[in-house]
């Protein structure tokens, strides 16, 4: 996945203009984009297919971020998706709540096909 602008070169203002409610994940996503978390998550695979909207790596990602901004149900990860920081680091537009659930009972049963090593 690329990101068109690094997290850590967005400028860091402190004033209520432009304010977001999630500021303070900005330290958490530079990070992410330190160790190259992305890069990680992208080696998983569930046999979905590239040409897909939403890459697995990039729903898992979203669901670490939000996971950290206190969405402890997938339905409170509609507050997020219009969250401009978090659109930019995930690299476009966030994928909808009712999507997460798809998405995981995806990953749940490619789970239980492929036998443990």
């Amino acid at each position: 996945m690329k990101f068109t602008t690094p997290i850590s070169k967005i400028k860091t203002e402190f004033s209520l203009e432009n304010a977001s409610s999630f500021g303070g994940i900005k330290i958490f996503l530079e990070y992410l984009e330190k160790i190259k978390f992305s890069t990680a998550l992208n080696h998983i695979s569930c046999g979905k297919g590239r040409n897909s909207l939403f890459q697995v790596s990039r729903i898992l990602l979203y669901l670490v971020v939000g996971w950290m901004l206190g969405c402890e149900r997938l339905f409170h990860f509609r507050k997020l998706q219009h969250d401009s920081l978090l659109k930019r680091f995930i690299g476009g537009r966030c994928p909808h709540h009712t999507l997460l659930y798809k998405e995981l009972v995806r990953l749940r049963s490619s789970a239980i096909r492929t036998p443990n090593a």
